[in-house]
């Protein structure tokens, strides 16, 4: 009968958690770096809380310039910004800025709790007039984690972690 050497069993013992973690996250490591975009480089008119909202693929209206690396996605004063470049699929680390002139100041999109300014972003298909072509809508809001809490819950009775 063959003997097992302890060391070949610490191997083993030692090496499972391993061989399984890499068999359950393994997958979405990969779907990480292969799903990646181009980042997105939003400007947003110095002061303003609401949500803003972003249109792609309008067929009349013009491309996203290129900042560097960053498409470049200066809205208007009401929020808005119609253009014809399309949101690619993807994860990407976008920046948000507030800008007045030439200035901008970094507007954090940490989550609950941490002081963030980006919140409850989705992105919806909408059907479009045009003949097979749809547009996509991209929204989120700009404000304090309590303007957002104000704008989604006005009568404060869902659950705040922060207290």
């Amino acid at each position: 009968m063959a003997r097992v050497r302890a060391g070949s069993i610490a191997v083993f013992v030692l090496s499972l958690p391993v061989l399984v973690g890499i068999f359950i996250y393994g997958p979405f490591v990969v779907d990480l770096f292969l799903h990646r975009r181009p980042p997105l480089r939003f400007l947003i008119p110095a002061g303003y809380v609401g949500w803003i909202r972003v249109e792609y693929r309008v067929a009349d209206a013009p491309p996203l310039p290129r900042e560097g690396t960053y498409s470049l996605v200066r809205v208007d004063r009401g929020g808005a910004l119609r253009t014809s470049s399309d949101l690619p699929e993807g994860w990407a680390h976008d920046q948000f800025f507030y800008y007045a002139g030439n200035s901008r100041q970094a507007l954090s999109n940490a989550g609950w709790c941490k002081g963030g300014m980006v919140w409850g972003e989705e992105i919806e298909t909408k059907a479009s007039v045009h003949a097979g072509q749809s547009s996509l809508l991209q929204k989120f809001f700009v404000g304090s984690e309590d303007q957002f809490r104000a704008e989604v819950d006005p009568t404060g009775k869902t659950y705040s972690p922060c207290g």
